[in-house]
């Protein structure tokens, strides 16, 4: 490993040396691996990954489409579909258990749409277009223990909270007759109504427009507060990550770049590739700068660090050593060779 580095699983665990924070670790992921079998070969989406995520905290996945934020998303879900898809390696701990080692059935009666739950990118493309929103959500809450004057109740409140205006009229109507706002906030309804400990929020704001972000992000950081819900929350987007996450995780063509505390992130970015996304970000001047390239094959990825062919400060060894996560500030790692990180470290 070199420099006297911390192993990559050191990450995942780094706060747990003295049990307080143990107490609070409510997902695990440890050398998650995850591939597809193509035609053309073995697609490489992620390679060990290691993430970890705190009660009550919100955690926002970043990078460029192709990076692996919907597949870690959908492998904590243990939803890969097999085939072509397959978990070669690694465990997911959710509240000490492996989602990874749990039957089929088990993961449907206690952990989908029941413990995790799932806010879509899409949510016309998530909602059934035959059936009333009331009758789409009354399908989610029910269970032989409550009774639909419960259901009712709760179903109203959950729309008052979200901000929406007739709620009786809104149950009656169609997917197609609101708004992608709306219609938006009935998916977040739909992730609540199960009370779960963690939601994961893939994209849930692309395609609505800046104002009704605004406002869905707000919503997102008040329930956090109010409930205690931990979000994984999956963007492309830095700006969004700025204003919902606590902690900012960026991943690149299936593995983790950097991971730092939200506060920080922004004026002690580290990794040339996560420097390399904040100056994509607008300027004063209205300039938007190109990182240049593209993401690589993942049938065939570069050895090394996956990002090298594209970084403009790599080292020899960047090539042909795979870089492993490194703490350089408290709660601030990155996996990366080049001369400024390594010279941060030695600092």
């Amino acid at each position: 490993m070199g420099c006297g580095m911390l192993s990559t699983r050191a990450f995942v665990s780094q706060e747990n040396k003295d049990g307080a924070k143990s107490l609070t670790r409510l997902l695990e992921v440890s050398d998650l691996t995850v591939n597809f079998n193509t035609d053309r070969g073995k697609v490489q989406a992620l390679d060990k990954v290691n993430i970890y995520l705190d009660k009550g905290e919100v955690l926002a996945l970043v990078g460029e489409s192709g990076s692996g934020k919907t597949t870690l998303g959908r492998s904590i879900l243990n939803v890969i579909p097999s085939p072509p898809g397959e978990i070669a390696e690694g465990r997911i701990l959710f509240q000490g258990h492996n989602i990874l080692g749990m039957e089929e059935n088990e993961c449907n009666t206690m952990i989908r749409g029941k413990a995790i739950t799932l806010i879509p990118q899409d949510p016309f493309g998530s909602a059934h277009p035959l059936f009333t929103i009331g009758t789409q959500l009354r399908d989610l809450f029910k269970t032989p223990n409550r009774n639909g004057r419960e259901m009712e109740t709760r179903m109203m409140s959950l729309l008052h909270q979200l901000q929406l205006p007739s709620a009786s009229d809104l149950l009656r109507k169609y997917p197609h007759e609101l708004s992608g706002g709306q219609l938006q906030r009935i998916m977040i309804a739909a992730s609540l109504l199960p009370n779960p400990l963690l939601i994961i929020a893939d994209e849930p704001t692309t395609s609505l427009d800046v104002t009704v972000e605004a406002q869905i992000l707000y919503l997102v950081r008040q329930l956090v507060k109010e409930r205690g819900v931990s979000v994984l929350f999956i963007t492309h987007n830095l700006a969004v990550a700025s204003k919902v996450s606590d902690r900012i995780i960026v991943m690149y063509a299936g593995q983790v770049m950097e991971s730092s505390p939200t506060t920080s992130f922004f004026t002690e970015t580290a990794h040339p590739y996560a420097r390399k996304l904040l100056e994509c970000l607008p300027n004063r001047e209205g300039e938007i700068k190109d990182i240049g390239g593209m993401i690589p094959n993942l049938i065939n990825p570069p050895m090394g660090c996956r990002f090298h062919p594209r970084c403009e400060e790599a080292q020899p060894q960047c090539s042909f050593v795979k870089p492993m996560l490194t703490q350089i500030a408290p709660g601030h790692w990155i996996g990366c060779h080049c001369q400024t990180v390594q010279t941060r470290m030695r600092g």
